[in-house]
C-alpha cells in the first residue's frame, strides 16, 4: 500500500514538474506577446523568459527577458521598435496568467527602449494638429524640424518650426523652440493651441513601473530609453496603450 502510494506521489510530482518546466514557461510567453498583439495592433512581438530551474517561473521569478514589439505604440506615439530587457525580475505570476495585469514586484534590471522615427513623430503631429498639410519632418543630433501648408485666413501659408524631445518631470514631451509662418495674409499667426508642448506620454503613464533617463536625437529617430522606478513600480501592464 504504501509502495503504491509512493509511487502515485511521484507521479503527480513529476506531472507538477513537468507542468512547471515546460507547460508555465511557454504559456507566460504567448500570453504575453498576444497581450502585447491585441493592445498595440502589431502582429510582429517576440517575447523570451528564462529561468533556472524554469519551474520558478511558476513562483513569479524570471531570471531573465527579452521582449520586442515592432510597429507598436508607446503613450501617444507610434514607435518602429520597442525593446524591453530585464534580469532578475519578480512579478505575480498566478494573477497574470488567470487575466490580470503584469505587475513587477521587484527587479535587478529593468529598461526600456524606443524608437520613433521621422514618420511615427509626423502621424503624431498631424494627428495633434488637424489645420497642418503637407507636413514634412526630419530629425538630427540638433533637434526635429517641421514645415507644413496652414490655412490662415483662408489662403495657404507657410510653417517652419523646430523643436525636441524632452522629458519634463516624467511627462515626456514634444518641445517648441521656434516658430516662423510666412506668406501669411497678416504675417505671422497662430493657429490655435498646436504649438508648444505636446504630450507623447502622459505623467505617470509610462508602463510597469518605468521613468524615463535619457532621450536622444539621433539622424532621423529619436530613441527614448526609460528604466525601472521602484516607486512607480505599481503601474500595471506592459507595453499598453496609454493614450485617450
Amino acid at each position: 500500500m504504501k509502495s503504491k502510494t509512493l509511487v502515485f506521489a511521484l507521479i503527480v510530482l513529476t506531472v507538477v514538474l513537468a507542468f512547471a518546466e515546460v507547460i508555465v514557461p511557454g504559456l507566460a510567453e504567448r500570453t504575453l506577446a498576444h497581450r502585447i498583439t491585441e493592445r498595440l495592433g502589431t502582429q510582429d512581438v517576440t517575447v523570451q523568459f528564462s529561468s533556472t530551474p524554469r519551474f520558478l517561473m511558476l513562483l513569479g521569478q524570471v531570471d531573465d527577458a527579452h521582449i520586442v514589439a515592432r510597429q507598436g505604440r508607446l503613450g501617444d506615439v507610434l514607435t518602429s521598435d520597442l525593446t524591453l530587457d530585464g534580469k532578475n525580475l519578480r512579478f505575480h505570476m498566478y494573477e497574470f496568467l488567470n487575466g490580470g495585469d503584469l505587475t513587477v514586484k521587484s527587479a535587478e534590471e529593468l529598461k526600456l527602449i524606443g524608437v520613433v522615427t521621422e514618420d511615427d513623430l509626423k502621424e503624431f503631429l498631424t494627428r495633434k494638429a488637424e489645420k497642418l498639410e503637407n507636413t514634412e519632418i526630419t530629425m538630427d543630433p540638433g533637434g526635429i524640424t517641421v514645415t507644413a501648408n496652414v490655412k490662415v485666413f483662408g489662403r495657404m501659408a507657410d510653417a517652419r518650426m523646430t523643436g525636441t524631445v524632452v522629458d519634463d518631470g516624467g511627462q515626456l514631451m514634444y518641445h517648441m523652440t521656434s516658430l516662423e509662418i510666412t506668406n501669411a495674409p497678416f504675417g505671422k499667426a497662430s493657429i490655435g493651441n498646436f504649438f508648444g508642448d505636446i504630450p507623447l506620454v502622459k505623467r505617470g503613464k509610462m508602463p510597469i513601473g518605468l521613468r524615463v533617463t535619457d532621450v536622444t536625437m539621433q539622424q532621423h529617430k529619436c530613441v527614448i530609453t526609460a528604466t525601472y522606478d521602484p516607486q512607480a513600480a505599481q503601474t500595471p501592464d506592459v507595453l499598453a496603450p496609454y493614450y485617450e
